[in-house]
């Protein structure tokens, strides 16, 4: 069976807590709050997209654990094709370690486990699943000469690529050529870069850079600051929205997730970057990755909402 969007990624289970700050090297501090929340980067966008009814394929690897069963079973749930998901014996599920601050604000230690054997040959073998996509998605918590080959295999069928280039690291000119759509954070476009970005005017300079070496449309994600969408044609930033802020998890997934899901849907690019930065707003008001995600009557009403 083809699906519109294949997501090529990570699939991780997240540990949460929340604590009232960073503890020192060599310091034990007691957090409040903790739970667990299926998660990874490729896992998150792809239920994102999965929730809001695009039709999806994940390709990655877990290991044969308790959280492969768990994570397999939520992405499932939400319609999202795993056939393409294999289990690995002798390795673990790849997790995450995640603390919470008061604001919101996160800081994460990933153990990739299953995600480093995503490898290129890995990606050869589901060349099939990946020709028939509308649109091709992928992220940094698996290796980068796997992505490349996921975008050279987007490129031989003239699917559009679209790169999170998170965790930020340095890239291979000949990655920036074949992207499509790249969609950064702040702190990720900096790194880049190079140009340190913190409003609209910063972040077209910056974006414009990543024109230069070869990119077709940039999506600079500010937080609260909205989104500037830059490409040789236009720049315009579409305004964020004013929300209270629980947990930033997975806000930058949802956004890809739906900004896939409009793009395949036949929105352009404006109303496209909209949608996906109302997903990403709703997502920040709610605890967890994959579990704060809207489904798409969720998101409507809060577009409607906020408009009047």
């Amino acid at each position: 069976m083809s699906s519109d969007i294949v997501v090529v990624g990570s699939i991780n289970m997240d540990m949460v807590v929340t604590v009232s700050r960073q503890p020192k090297w060599g310091e034990t501090i007691l957090g409040s709050n903790s739970f667990m929340s299926p998660g990874g980067k490729g896992g998150n966008q792809a239920y994102a997209a999965g929730k809001l009814g695009a039709s999806v394929a994940m390709i990655g690897r877990v290991g044969n654990d308790i959280f492969a069963d768990q994570l397999l079973q939520n992405l499932e749930q939400v319609g999202v094709d795993v056939a393409c998901v294999e289990r690995v014996e002798d390795e673990s599920t790849g997790m995450a370690l995640i603390n919470i601050n008061a604001d919101g604000d996160n800081s994460i230690v990933v153990a990739p486990g299953a995600n480093t054997l995503v490898t290129p040959d890995f990606i050869r073998k589901h060349e099939g699943v990946i020709s028939q996509a509308k649109l091709v998605m992928a992220q940094l918590e698996i290796p980068l000469e796997s992505v490349l080959e996921v975008a050279k295999i987007a490129k031989k069928y003239d699917i559009p690529f679209m790169l999170d280039p998170a965790p930020s690291m340095e890239l291979p000119d000949e990655l920036y050529e074949l992207v499509q759509y790249i969609v950064p954070n702040e702190s990720e476009i900096a790194e880049l870069t190079g140009i340190g970005v913190s409003d609209k005017r910063s972040a077209r300079v910056a974006s414009v850079a990543l024109l230069n070496k070869g990119v077709h449309t940039v999506f600079s994600k500010l937080g609260a600051g909205g989104v500037v969408v830059t490409n040789k044609n236009r720049t315009f930033l579409i305004e964020g929205y004013d929300v209270d802020v629980v947990d930033t998890t997975a806000a930058g997934d949802a956004f890809a997730g739906a900004l896939a899901t409009a793009l395949v849907g036949g929105k352009d690019l404006w109303s496209a970057t909209g949608f996906a930065n109302a997903v990403g707003a709703l997502t920040v008001t709610r605890s967890g990755a994959q579990v704060s995600m809207p489904d798409m009557d969720e998101t409507e009403q809060f577009i409607t909402s906020s408009t009047k």
